[in-house]
């Protein structure tokens, strides 16, 4: 059984969909958690569900942040560390995608907005975390996607950058070894705000869950399971690792 006990963790993205699972997953297992998202109602609601879930009731320290600034990224870390004076598991969630055309004038824009939140924000935080983590031989579960592995033609800088995440893992898990373990969680489609932005998501992802081998499509407590186990002593053999958790996606039959 996966026990999470007193380890302090810092979950970033964690106002919905995955961040928000993982968030409240954690505090039921024990964990001291800091939730961070940029709408303020949203972390309120998730706030509430980690201490109805915790068995002491804690309350998490919620940090509103927009990471597409490194201050907020720096203030976020400062913020655990004054509350909880230590940190053994961080959780890189937050990202954002961009549906462009290479050709569009404003692509570079795109992509800037993407690399930002998906890769420096990650690395800036890393970076402001890597001793704490050192000193308390903790663990970092970045949040990637299969679209690291499957290029998407209109969310080619999503796709960039989550290449990109998944070889910083891998560098990170060789530099930071053997004190702290690095590994990537890689979902496919899950059931969440991420796809509001299409026009019908509901009927997209229920066509998704057709062409799978697993019929279905994740939610985000697979996700989060993921991510409690890599988190865990559970998995201390575990590092610089790529997990996919895609109900199957990636091998999935075109011709079926």
């Amino acid at each position: 059984m996966i026990n999470l006990m007193g380890k302090v963790a810092l979950i970033t993205g964690s106002s919905d969909g995955i961040g928000a699972a993982t968030a409240i997953l954690f505090s039921s297992l024990g964990a001291k958690v800091a939730i961070v998202g940029r709408t303020q109602s949203k972390l309120d609601k998730v706030s509430s569900e980690c201490q109805s879930k915790s068995p002491n009731g804690l309350k998490p320290i919620v940090i509103q942040a927009d990471f597409e600034n490194d201050g907020d990224v720096k203030r976020t870390f400062d913020e655990t560390i004054k509350a909880y004076n230590k940190l053994d598991i961080l959780v890189n969630n937050a990202g954002v995608a961009r549906k462009s055309n290479f050709t569009d004038d404003d692509a570079l824009e795109d992509y800037d907005r993407v690399m930002q939140i998906n890769v420096r924000s990650v690395v800036l935080l890393t970076k402001l975390a890597k001793d704490h983590l050192t000193q308390s031989k903790g663990a970092i579960i970045n949040v990637s996607s299969i679209a690291s592995i499957r290029m998407s033609g209109t969310h080619w800088s999503y796709c960039m950058s989550k290449a990109t995440l998944d070889m910083f893992t891998r560098s990170m898990a060789s530099l930071l070894g053997p004190e702290v373990r690095v590994n990537s969680v890689n979902p496919g489609p899950v059931r969440s705000n991420f796809w509001n932005a299409h026009e019908d998501p509901k009927s997209l992802l229920d066509h998704m869950e057709t062409q799978t081998p697993l019929q279905r499509v994740g939610v985000p407590d697979d996700i989060a399971q993921l991510i409690a186990f890599l988190a865990s002593d559970a998995a201390k053999n575990i590092t610089g690792s790529i997990v996919v958790s895609d109900s199957g996606t990636l091998i999935a039959n075109p011709h079926k």
